[in-house]
């Protein structure tokens, strides 16, 4: 399988690429950037390219990773579609749910994957996760903060036309632990808005609490505008588990869980584990087998669930959603 990045970023340049030299199914990798020059070496080297449309039509690939600005990607996935790529897409894959179904409906009818790139999930930890809730259930409640300090003007999330902006960025990981942690969806959500940028006036953050499928409830704090913090607490009727770095483990972190059962305490730490290589392996995976849906659900699922976010907070009475 040969794949295609379009869009040379900071996150190709840090995850993608260490992951996909190791992932046994991509043979080559060719890269297109219309603002960085030709890396001087790159693993499984393939071609380079200056202009997108040139790399669509001009490589031999397979399989497209888009890593562009939000507000492109809706028209760049699917031109890869209509040259009858597979493509894969940073999260937000879409910027809206309307969006969302217009690439998976493309992608549906050309018989080709498209996938959103919410890697976390992949981690082998969620596995443990499972297993643990199942034991010291049922579920009850979860909590998670995403928080970092400002961004630099110039980072394409400070401006709404590049499809910047809290919710936008991380939103995706407030749904996907909703989708993992509740079952089947999230059925109340209400929502607060964080401030604004004094310059660019995006949203800087929002905080969420919501009913999900299995009757348990999450609450979720993500902003671009404090200190530090990545982290997600799950609470079973006899069991619960603090995990820090949850959303972001870098490929060589070992993971380690803060377990309290029936008021005794443990630590339990996992391997290190790359959960960019092991979503590209699913990837490949599924795209060999021809089984594309799951990763259809979940980028329909998480995007439905960051619009009914969006509507909690443009609500004017009170910020309150439910299906």
């Amino acid at each position: 399988m040969r794949l295609l990045i379009l869009g040379y970023s900071s996150i190709v340049e840090r995850r993608v690429l260490p992951a996909a030299a190791k992932v046994g199914r991509i043979e080559a990798i060719s890269i297109a950037s219309k603002s960085r020059p030709k890396p001087e070496s790159w693993p499984k080297h393939g071609r380079f390219f200056d202009d997108y449309e040139a790399a669509l039509h001009g490589s031999d690939c397979d399989l497209v990773y888009l890593s562009l600005p939000n507000a492109m990607h809706e028209r760049w996935a699917m031109a890869a579609l209509a040259a009858g790529k597979h493509v894969v897409v940073d999260k937000p894959a879409m910027m809206t749910l309307a969006a969302s179904e217009r690439v998976v409906e493309a992608a549906r009818r050309a018989g080709r994957l498209v996938a959103e790139a919410t890697v976390f999930g992949y981690h082998p930890q969620f596995a443990a996760l499972a297993e643990f809730v199942a034991e010291t259930g049922p579920l009850i409640q979860s909590a998670a903060q995403f928080i970092f300090p400002p961004l630099p003007l110039g980072n394409f999330r400070n401006h709404a036309e590049l499809g910047g902006g809290c919710l936008l960025d991380l939103g995706p990981y407030a749904a996907a632990t909703m989708r993992i942690l509740g079952g089947d969806g999230v059925s109340e959500v209400t929502a607060l808005a964080g401030g604004r940028h004094p310059e660019t006036g995006v949203d800087m953050g929002f905080s969420v609490l919501a009913r999900l499928g299995n009757g348990s409830t999450f609450s979720g704090l993500f902003s671009f505008e404090g200190e530090y913090q990545n982290r997600l607490l799950v609470v079973g009727r006899s069991g619960s588990v603090l995990i820090e770095r949850v959303f972001t483990p870098p490929a060589d972190y070992a993971v380690e869980w803060r377990r309290r059962v029936r008021n005794a305490d443990g630590v339990v730490t996992f391997e290190p584990a790359d959960t960019f290589a092991n979503f590209l392996e699913a990837v490949t995976s599924a795209i060999a087998s021809g089984d594309h849906e799951g990763f259809h659900r979940d980028l329909l699922s998480d995007a439905r669930c960051r619009e009914m976010i969006a509507a909690a907070l443009a609500s004017d009475n009170p910020a309150h959603q439910s299906v």
